[in-house]
């Protein structure tokens, strides 16, 4: 059901803390050489733009997915890293050709009215940047509302 979208187990703990003690040790790094103190913000964007979307799809119909055995003697850490890594796999697969077709559309036909381009220039945005405009966060929201669509819809379908 979905009520495991919202459980957390010992692997979604440390998957996640991984992420975060990885973007701590980025954002220092970074900020060393950074003029503009926007690293938090771009980190933060390719956080959620890059691996939420997978993740939700990963807990929602493959949060029993083992496929490394022997990555460390701790299972528990190989699920971890199992889910990290199909996270970011869909992820990519779903964010990245949806942002192709946003910019298809919207360089090709979309927003030029009178007044010019109203959409912006949106051939220089990074979708998984925290710079992004709302094109990356309405993307984002458009998957995982799918995903979780299919979901219902699949729990709600009788089983033949």
């Amino acid at each position: 059901m979905l009520k495991q979208l919202f459980q957390f187990r010992r692997e979604d703990a440390y998957m996640w803390a991984g992420v975060g003690i990885f973007s701590l040790v980025v954002i220092v790094a970074l900020s060393l050489f950074s003029s503009t103190g926007l690293v938090f913000k771009d980190l933060f964007g390719l956080v959620v733009v890059l691996i939420l979307p997978g993740y939700t799809i990963v807990k929602l119909f493959f949060d029993q997915l083992e496929i490394s055995e022997n990555l460390t003697k701790n299972p528990t850490i190989n699920r971890a890293v199992d889910k990290l890594i199909v996270s970011l796999g869909l992820s990519i697969a779903s964010i990245i050709p949806l942002n192709f077709i946003w910019n298809y559309l919207l360089t090709m036909g979309g927003g030029e009215g009178a007044e010019g381009n109203i959409w912006g220039n949106v051939e220089e945005e990074m979708i998984y940047s925290g710079s992004a405009s709302w094109r990356a966060l309405f993307t984002v929201i458009l998957v995982i509302g799918v995903a979780v669509g299919i979901k219902l819809y699949r729990l709600k379908t009788p089983k033949t």
